[in-house]
């Protein structure tokens, strides 16, 4: 059974922002060293474990939160979560990076240096020593991690590679394995857990669930339980919000099925308030509304690209058309869509094109 465009996207997403490649600057030749009024701590950063009920338990402590430093972010509020326990050590979890990537993310802008000198002037007025100098150890180590990450994923794929599905998975679960070894090389066990542990539980279950649908010896209704089994193993929190997940998809699949089949948009609605409020099924109807227009503007595109073909043009009178054409059914925003959808139909022609 192929992997299909819809199946290995997810996938490659998700192994994509693993590695930051959402994260457009280069990074710099060596950490960024910490500032002088934060000392060497000869202790390890105090790692909370992950259950919720244990950080509850400890006495947390948090400082004043000041306005974004950056002002790209003024009008944003800082991502993530800074705790200390009661001893003042650094409580590690999601939060952490997410405060971690809200810093970073300007870097694009503004450059590595200015974005990690304003995370280090927030990070000044919410911490107190040990959390603040365990803080900065540990953002030398993210920034180090960052750039190795964004160096793996920066490697070419073989054709192989891009076009084979059973190829496909299996690049997908070395790039994994790649990145779990990266981590546990720059953090230490505990710091994976907390910082990482979410997204690599599900990422093992996601190229699990894809190396079960392409197994051809099972039936449908096999697959079925094996899935069911495979989300049984997820953590409780990630659990419900698989299932929560694939109930949106099982809904949107049928939604997809009637408007083919015709349906009215009342119809659809029915259908919709079977699973969601009247507020949920309006905004889904909305969005599902602007989906089929662009899908229709796309289609329309290219037929009348394809209907460039037999005029004689040269490829440079094509391409001005080809603009034209984007510019007259696309808004700005779309473009980028545009560019992705075109770059799939050109594998797709590559892919049925006869060898010579």
């Amino acid at each position: 059974m192929s992997l299909s465009v819809r199946s290995i996207l997810p996938a490659l997403a998700l192994v994509a922002c693993a590695a930051g490649l959402t994260l457009y600057w280069q990074w710099p030749a060596a950490p960024l060293p910490p500032p002088d009024a934060s000392p060497v701590l000869e202790t390890p950063v105090v790692v909370v474990p992950a259950p919720l009920s244990a950080q509850s338990a400890a006495a947390e402590r948090q400082g004043p939160t000041p306005r974004p430093l950056v002002p790209a972010m003024a009008d944003t509020e800082v991502d993530g979560q800074l705790h200390t326990d009661n001893r003042g050590n650094l409580l590690l979890g999601l939060g952490v990076r997410d405060y971690f990537d809200y810093f970073l993310s300007s870097a694009d802008q503004l450059g590595l240096e200015p974005a990690v000198a304003a995370l280090l002037a927030d990070a000044g007025g919410r911490l107190q020593e040990p959390a603040l100098g365990q803080l900065v150890g540990l953002l030398g180590d993210y920034l180090d991690y960052k750039r190795a990450s964004l160096a793996l994923l920066q490697q070419p794929l073989s054709a192989q590679q891009q076009t084979e599905p059973q190829v496909q998975l299996a690049t997908l679960r070395q790039a994994f394995d790649s990145l779990a070894q990266l981590r546990r090389a720059h953090f230490s066990a505990g710091a994976v857990e907390a910082l990482f542990g979410a997204e690599e539980a599900y990422a093992r279950y996601t190229l699990d669930n894809l190396a079960l649908l392409a197994r051809e010896d099972l039936s449908e209704p096999a697959k079925a339980m094996a899935q069911v089994r495979l989300r049984e193993q997820l953590p409780e929190i990630l659990r419900a919000s698989e299932e929560r997940q694939q109930q949106a998809l099982a809904r949107q699949a049928e939604s997809e099925r009637l408007w083919r089949a015709g349906a009215s948009e009342e119809e659809v609605r029915q259908s919709l308030a079977m699973t969601y409020d009247p507020p949920t099924v309006e905004r889904l109807l909305a969005e599902q509304r602007r989906e089929r227009a662009w899908q229709q503007r796309y289609g329309a595109y290219r037929e009348e690209l394809a209907g460039l073909q037999g005029q004689g043009l040269s490829a440079a009178d094509r391409e001005r058309e080809r603009q034209r054409l984007r510019r007259r059914l696309f808004d700005a925003e779309d473009q980028h869509r545009v560019d992705t959808y075109d770059a799939i139909a050109a594998k797709q022609q590559e892919g049925a094109s006869p060898t010579p």
